[in-house]
């Protein structure tokens, strides 16, 4: 029976490394090196390899005998963790209009809740309204969570969207810091009527615009969507989305299937 050497996990390790080797979608086989675990074992591969060196080795022994150089292992892809971050102003002016933006902006929410549910992501709800933003849902893989306080958000006040921003780009850059791996995708519901700065005397667009730039450059992804009811140029939704480097879309345009392409990263969805 062939021995090969396996290395002690350190103190506290477990066997961690080792299981995270066998998950994720299998993409080839490589030869196995001296002094790493043999898993996940090709075993396919492994035999194949070990009958034809056999068969071109003169006087070899009876029999199927294997070698530390016919082992091979299975290469699969990383799974990486998607963080879906809802950030949905709550301030009086979404409660405006003959349909209440609100509700169009937590029933696209709560659909996008639930496709992130079927795919296993992580998700939580950042809000904004009078002049600061809280975060409602931490990260949680709880569905549910996010769909009970969706239904029991109060409105009104003013709109701190550039509080909003920053509170949704500290928790996605503290979600990287303990997870490397992750993949944050932020979904803002907005009608973008900035009304409030981070700053006495500041400028609330210009403060939205630079933090947008600042993600833009951090890598994270984003889509935006406006819950006004027709396209306006000067809007300062499509701005943010340049500056986001990220998809634009009315909510009132919204197709289920091209926000799940989108959600699984397929493809940028087409812009208005």
């Amino acid at each position: 029976m062939l021995k090969t050497p396996q290395p002690r996990p350190k103190r506290g390790q477990g066997l961690g490394p080792a299981r995270a080797a066998a998950n994720g979608r299998r993409i080839g086989t490589r030869q196995w090196q001296p002094g790493e675990p043999c898993i996940p074992l090709d075993l396919g591969r492994t035999l194949n390899h070990a009958i034809i060196r056999q068969v071109r080795s003169p006087g070899s022994h009876p029999g199927l005998r294997l070698t530390e150089e016919d082992l091979h292992l299975q290469v699969r892809s990383r799974q990486s963790r998607r963080l879906v971050v809802f950030v949905i102003d709550t301030s009086d002016s979404m409660g405006d209009g003959p349909t209440a933006r609100i509700s169009a902006a937590l029933g696209a929410s709560i659909a996008l809740a639930a496709n992130s549910y079927l795919n296993r992501d992580q998700v939580c709800l950042v809000t904004f309204r009078d002049r600061e933003a809280q975060i409602v849902v931490p990260p949680t893989n709880s569905v549910t969570k996010l769909r009970q306080q969706l239904q029991s958000l109060p409105i009104g006040g003013a709109t701190p969207l550039a509080a909003g921003l920053k509170k949704a780009r500290q928790l996605i850059l503290q979600a990287r810091i303990k997870s490397p791996a992750v993949e944050p995708l932020m979904v803002l519901l907005s009608d973008g009527e900035a009304t409030v700065a981070l700053e006495n005397g500041g400028d609330p667009t210009e403060e939205v615009l630079s933090i947008a730039r600042q993600m833009h450059q951090e890598k994270i992804r984003a889509l935006i969507i406006d819950t006004n009811a027709s396209y306006n140029h000067l809007s300062l939704m499509p701005r943010l989305a340049q500056a986001l480097g990220s998809v634009y879309q009315q909510i009132h345009e919204l197709r289920s299937g091209e926000v799940l392409q989108l959600i699984e990263g397929s493809g940028p969805l087409p812009t208005s």
